[in-house]
């Protein structure tokens, strides 16, 4: 068990290392906008294309556009090209599995 002091130190250390904490604020910032939420929850259930995204999320499609973007910048989806639609995927199992918990403790 650990006493006090121990635990004041391992929770001043837990975020001194800067990647690691700059990924978790890209994550929470990429989640604290509710277009790209709906997006990334769409996408963990399957490959959709623009359209497709547009129809459940609402919105302006230029905006729609700029928030698919942003995730594909920040490495959580990707497109794939198929005529003359993109239909986008999740890459990250990491989100998902945030997505999941997510879901799991408010949304159920």
């Amino acid at each position: 068990m650990l006493n006090r002091q121990d635990i004041l130190d391992k929770n001043k250390d837990l975020f001194e290392n800067e990647p690691e904490c700059r990924k978790v604020l890209e994550m929470l910032s990429c989640l604290s906008n509710k277009s790209r939420l709906k997006i990334l929850c769409l996408l963990r259930e399957g490959e959709f294309n623009v359209s497709e995204i547009i129809t459940v999320v609402g919105g302006k499609p230029s905006n729609i556009s700029q928030q698919i973007k942003i995730l594909s910048l920040a490495g959580y989806i990707k497109g794939r090209r198929q005529e003359k639609h993109i239909f986008y995927s999740l890459t990250n199992e990491t989100i998902r599995g945030v997505l999941d918990y997510l879901q799991k403790c408010y949304i159920n």
